[in-house]
């Protein structure tokens, strides 16, 4: 359910470069900072420039622009598939051998999530649970952006109920989406 070392790799520093730049930009960091001291930084620094880019998609249009003939074919593809982000409340239904359930809330969409470097159920005791984050493609499969932030809230029985029997319609349906 996480991905090979080699993508994960891949996909944080590319995403990592995109946050530093971010940074910058906005002046959350100092220019003097250098990549490696922005990737020690306290994880608060690393959210409000994600949050600064969740805000403002331009940002990454201006990033691909003048880092285009810096960046590898998998770095603008990883890049590019932030286009297709969701940010969204989501309640982690379940843990799967290879993935998790998310449920999006506002479009009672399922997705078949990929973790990063840590399973689910490394961050959470019990499912389901209620997170915000962002999921998007990656390597013809979704994956989250490595930012959740649990709201503390567990489901009850009744709800946990309505939202089994939902999976169980969309997994018949073949509704599931693993791609997006």
């Amino acid at each position: 359910m996480i991905l090979p070392d080699k993508e994960y790799k891949a996909f944080l520093e590319t995403h990592l470069e995109l946050l530093f730049y971010i940074g910058r930009q906005n002046k959350i960091i100092s220019d003097s900072l250098t990549f490696l001291d922005f990737i020690k930084l306290d994880f608060k620094v690393k959210k409000k420039c994600r949050d600064i880019f969740l805000e403002n998609e331009r940002l990454l249009d201006d990033y691909l622009f003048l880092n285009f003939d810096k960046l590898t074919a998998q770095q603008i593809n990883i890049l590019t598939g932030f286009k297709k982000k969701i940010s969204s409340d989501f309640v982690i239904f379940k843990c799967l051998t290879n993935c998790a359930i998310f449920l999006e809330i506002n479009e009672n969409k399922f997705y078949a999530v990929k973790a990063l470097s840590d399973r689910f159920d490394k961050f959470f005791n019990k499912f389901p649970v209620l997170i915000t984050t962002t999921i998007l493609p990656y390597n013809d499969q979704i994956i989250y952006d490595g930012f959740i932030m649990p709201t503390g809230v567990y489901l009850g029985s009744g709800m946990t109920s309505t939202i089994n029997e939902d999976y169980k319609k969309a997994k018949k349906n073949n509704q599931i989406l693993t791609t997006m």
